[in-house]
């Protein structure tokens, strides 16, 4: 298999995409404000370990963000929203964040009565603080450990675990003051900022704002800084934001990871959408542990199988888009709840984008990670031929995964139980029996199908091709209903030929049929 290699900065851009779904920020928010710091840190004339420190810091700001989201949710209802309005005041004035709070309480307990109301939004500002300290410093905490865990070193570490540090002292969890707080966070924090501000009220409106915080949020020199040259520092941040710009400013040198340190990341980017809730951790862990030993059963190269274990790490990406506050409820989604939670494999892909060659595998399976064989799935609907052999697996170590584990609105079921379900499923043509079987197989179900991987050692691909052929297809026919480019079709025959031994396709028929793998149609594809 060949070493693999992904720079660093691309995956930062994966987290930094993850923490803006999260907090409820517009897309490319994290990406904007790294532009904006940058230029800031620039104009400032920081060395090039400083504005290395800032880089990071930009990107990676809100990365503990998970961490017991629950509470919050629990507490104050829709965790998201009520990011998004923290994030447009001035959380130094005691004023404003009452008033955001009264008004999270206040979506919370929409259907109460009056009385019941306004008593539940007394307790909730009464015990707010008691609530949200322990919250902000475990974000703290988990920043830094997920830091440490992509190889970042000690400083950028230490910056991310002050991300709600305020120059006047009156940020959390430890009160800072003035050049106590990182220069970095200093910095960014305005930064960061002024992108939110600029998108709420505009550019002048942002100005005044910041102005008025100089001293307080904001450190004067760099709120100086920043409005002396205002047009210029943020022109063009509210157009698209493309990857090589991002990449580009990242201060040399340029660092990437190796096998060892990608896939540590990738655990690390498991952990960060599990902790959201209790109830979901060390799910994609597991998903990603069985996908890739069912990948093995399967026959699927070593290149694959890397491939469909990061898929399976970071599959749930997307739901970060989705408030906690959701999952919590026991009942059923509402309509346009569950319209948010089926684009969650969407959200995934587009926060997989930004890493190169690599990567793209790792997306193009987040994205199909809940589509089914007969288009029952989603978010696209995509059917048999759009769904390759690690797609399959995926789905079906997923939905096995799942099954087992207790939700607010079900139990969980047994590994016997969700196996039952998983194969009544692959009767009805929605879910693939190889990859299913696979799957029950490595889980320690008994497998009720042989091996998917024959003696000669036909790829999952191969063995598809061979089915069809052997069910009189044309090779142009195949390629058709698999999606693939006729070329690619007879490339997939001459090798099962040569693996085989046969040069007919009476030949190939024959040994499908000796070795059980003619199946019906609705099942392999």
């Amino acid at each position: 298999m060949a070493a693999t290699a992904i720079r660093r900065a691309e995956f930062l851009m994966v987290l930094a995409y993850a923490s803006d779904l999260a907090t409820g920020q517009s897309r490319d928010f994290a990406l904007r404000g790294c532009i904006l710091a940058m230029r800031l840190a620039n104009a400032a004339r920081l060395d090039l370990a400083e504005r290395r420190n800032v880089y990071h810091q930009a990107l990676l700001r809100y990365v503990g963000c998970n961490a017991d989201t629950h509470l919050l949710a629990a507490a104050f209802g829709d965790e998201i929203a009520l990011r998004q309005d923290l994030a447009r005041i001035d959380l130094g004035n005691p004023a404003e964040v009452v008033e955001t709070f009264v008004a999270a309480l206040n979506r919370l307990f929409a259907g109460a009565r009056p009385e019941e109301l306004a008593a539940a939004v007394e307790r909730g500002i009464a015990g707010a603080m008691q609530v949200s300290l322990p919250i902000l410093a475990g974000h703290c905490e988990v920043a830094k450990r997920i830091g440490r865990r992509v190889g970042l070193p000690d400083e950028i570490c230490d910056n991310l675990g002050q991300l709600y540090e305020r120059w006047d002292g009156k940020g959390l969890p430890n009160g800072l003051v003035g050049n106590a707080v990182g220069l970095a966070v200093r910095l960014v924090t305005l930064a960061q900022d002024a992108v939110v501000l600029m998108e709420a009220h505009g550019r002048d409106a942002m100005a005044e704002i910041v102005a008025g915080r100089r001293g307080g949020a904001y450190e004067p020199e760099l709120a100086n800084v920043l409005l002396a040259d205002l047009d210029r520092l943020t022109a063009g941040l509210d157009g698209a934001i493309d990857r090589d710009t991002i990449l580009a400013l990242e201060p040399e040198p340029v660092s990437f990871l190796d096998e060892e340190a990608a896939e540590a990341a990738c655990l690390a980017v498991a952990d960060m959408i599990d902790m959201r809730m209790p109830f979901t951790f060390g799910h994609s862990r597991a998903v990603a542990e069985l996908a890739a030993a069912a990948g093995r059963r399967a026959g699927l190269s070593e290149a694959e199988i890397r491939t469909l274990r990061w898929a399976g790490y970071s599959h749930d990406l997307g739901e970060l888009s989705v408030p906690v506050s959701t999952w919590l409820r026991p009942g059923a989604l509402t309509a346009r709840e569950a319209d948010m939670a089926r684009l969650h494999p969407y959200h995934g892909e587009r926060a997989l984008a930004g890493l190169g060659g690599e990567g793209q595998g790792v997306a193009a399976l987040v994205l199909r990670h809940h589509e089914r064989l007969d288009g029952t799935g989603y978010h696209r609907g995509a059917r048999a031929p759009d769904l390759s052999p690690a797609a399959r697996i995926l789905a079906a170590a997923e939905a096995f995964q799942t099954a087992q584990e207790e939700r607010p609105h079900r139990p969980a079921i047994s590994a016997t139980a969700a196996a039952a379900r998983l194969r009544t499923l692959v009767r009805q043509g929605v879910l693939c029996p190889d990859g299913t079987e696979a799957v029950l197989a490595v889980a320690g179900q008994a497998s009720r199908r042989g091996a998917v991987e024959t003696s000669s050692g036909l790829t999952p691909r191969e063995t598809e091709v061979l089915r069809l052929i052997a069910s009189g297809f044309t090779a142009k026919e195949a390629a058709r209903t698999l999606g693939i480019a006729p070329k690619t079709a007879d490339n997939h025959i001459q090798s099962l030929y040569a693996k085989i031994g046969v040069s007919t396709r009476a030949g190939a028929a024959l040994y499908a049929l000796e070795h059980g793998l003619l199946q019906p149609q609705s099942g392999t594809l």
